[in-house]
């Protein structure tokens, strides 16, 4: 009866691979994007990289893509998908990577979160006919590999992206590895099921260990796309761990949550719009986040300098979304320190905290900037 339901299972797989096939392709980098060595400091182009304001008046567009209803067909676990979207999706601005970079590793100088969700859609990677591009990608530390996937030394991770189509978003993923020596990405095997079939009414099934089913595609051999997947996961993991440093915008609607990140180099362009302002419950106007250049002061005959800073509101209400800007210098810790991994699949015992709830723990403690170590979060009740 194992053998029927696998290959059951199988069969059903094979046919998804087959229908998404097109939709398989990692992200195209444009280039644009591609990060190279400047020869003086960038002058930041309204056009390249959106402010503050912007991004309030696209809230309403960002959104369209988190609150997509999932694909039935999608391999991810629900519960896994509801804890990524607890956590929140994060935007970079802008986010630059080389995805042809070779022979690229994890720096293990840095932690290896437990969860990152990142997302990767751009102008640019827009879905045509012929080509759908991922719109995040994923990352979730486990203890150990799962039965059917090939043992790899290292530290394992359920690792995938996810795409649009038709009003709904497919999620796919495969297991990988990052050697605790090296840094190493390494791609496990997976153990898959073939139907071979001799005419009409006789066929047979054979098991074999074969490359993970994300890599079937007739476009790019199975090589290239680990060089792509590798720079895709180093990319993602250098944005995360590096959250600290930045400034995030955390935006709220409806359940969903979506946190922007800016660089902190980029405070003074990203905030410098002005022209942004509501109406408290008191009925007084003010002045949304915005950033202050360092300017002189003169007050009866006296000059004082005033220091670069950030003024106005950092949480308020807009068309309906609830937002919160956090600095690094006023938060201490993010999720980012969190390291503890999960174990694969899911329990009905008491004292599992499934990732559905782990992660909504983990942006509830960002948000009100309470972050707790890992073994009191194991233990956290609601």
């Amino acid at each position: 009866m194992l053998v029927i339901a696998q290959h059951l299972a199988n069969s059903v797989r094979q046919f998804i691979n087959k229908l998404f096939n097109r939709f398989r392709l990692p992200p195209s980098l444009p280039e644009a994007c591609k990060e190279k060595a400047p020869s003086k400091p960038r002058k930041y182009n309204k056009n390249k990289t959106e402010t503050f304001s912007d991004l309030l008046d696209n809230l309403e567009h960002t959104f369209n893509l988190v609150k997509l209803p999932t694909m039935k067909e999608s391999w991810l676990e629900k519960d896994s998908i509801v804890g990524l979207k607890k956590l929140g999706i994060h935007v970079p601005n802008p986010w630059n990577s080389d995805l042809g970079q070779e022979d690229a590793k994890v720096d293990l100088t840095m932690p290896l979160p437990a969860i990152m969700c990142v997302s990767t859609a751009m102008v640019s990677t827009v879905n045509t006919k012929n080509k759908c591009y991922s719109k995040m990608c994923f990352a979730v530390k486990i203890k150990k590999l799962p039965w059917h996937v090939a043992h790899n030394l290292g530290t394992p991770y359920q690792y995938g992206v996810a795409f649009d189509f038709e009003g709904k978003l497919f999620w796919v993923h495969m297991y990988i590895t990052i050697s605790r020596s090296t840094g190493e990405i390494f791609f496990c095997d997976e153990l898959n099921l073939t139907k071979h079939r001799i005419d009409r009414s006789k066929s047979f099934t054979t098991k074999a260990w074969s490359s993970p089913k994300y890599f079937e595609d007739k476009e790019r051999s199975v090589e290239d796309y680990k060089k792509i997947n590798k720079n895709l996961f180093i990319a993602m993991h250098k944005w995360w761990v590096e959250r600290e440093t930045r400034w995030n915008v955390v935006v709220k609607k409806n359940g969903d949550r979506v946190t922007f990140g800016v660089d902190n180099k980029q405070t003074p362009y990203y905030f410098k719009d002005r022209d942004k302002s509501i109406k408290t419950e008191s009925g007084q106007t003010k002045k949304i986040v915005h950033y202050v250049k360092q300017h002189e002061r003169k007050v009866n005959d006296k000059t004082t300098v005033i220091m670069e800073h950030i003024r106005g509101l950092q949480e308020f209400s807009w068309a309906g979304y609830q937002c919160q800007v956090v600095s690094p210098k006023l938060q201490s810790k993010t999720s980012a320190t969190f390291i503890e991994p999960g174990d694969h699949g899911t329990s009905d015992s008491s004292n599992v905290i499934h990732l559905s709830k782990v992660g909504k723990l983990l942006a509830k403690a960002e948000e009100i900037n309470t972050f707790q170590e890992p073994r009191k979060l194991r233990a956290a009740k609601e």
